[in-house]
C-alpha cells in the first residue's frame, strides 16, 4: 500500500483516532465517541468499578528546586483508578 506525501488524513476530535474519509471520520465519532462513552469506555469504568483495589502503589514527584522526590497520589495498579480518598476507607 502506498501513501501519498499530499494525502489527508481526518482525525477523531474525541479520541484522536486517525481516519482517512471524512464520512468514515464522522461515522467514528456519531457510534463510537460523540458525547456518550465509548464501548471501550464503558468497559474500562466497569472493570474499575469492579476492580478489588488491593494492588495500590503511590506516584512519586520531585518537588520544585530540590532534588527530592514526595508522594503526589495514589493509585491502582491493576485498573488505573486514581481516587486517593477511595482507598482509604
Amino acid at each position: 500500500m502506498k501513501l501519498q506525501i499530499n494525502q489527508t488524513l481526518y482525525v477523531c476530535s474525541y479520541c484522536g483516532k486517525r481516519l482517512i474519509t471524512k464520512k468514515g471520520c464522522a461515522l467514528h465519532e456519531e457510534q463510537y465517541c460523540g458525547e456518550y462513552d465509548s464501548p471501550n469506555q464503558q468497559r474500562i469504568r466497569q472493570f474499575q468499578k469492579d476492580c478489588p483495589h488491593k494492588n495500590i502503589d503511590t506516584k512519586y514527584s520531585y518537588i520544585p528546586g530540590e532534588a527530592v522526590k514526595e508522594p503526589d497520589y495514589d493509585f491502582c495498579m491493576d485498573c488505573g483508578l486514581v481516587e486517593p480518598e477511595k482507598f482509604r476507607e
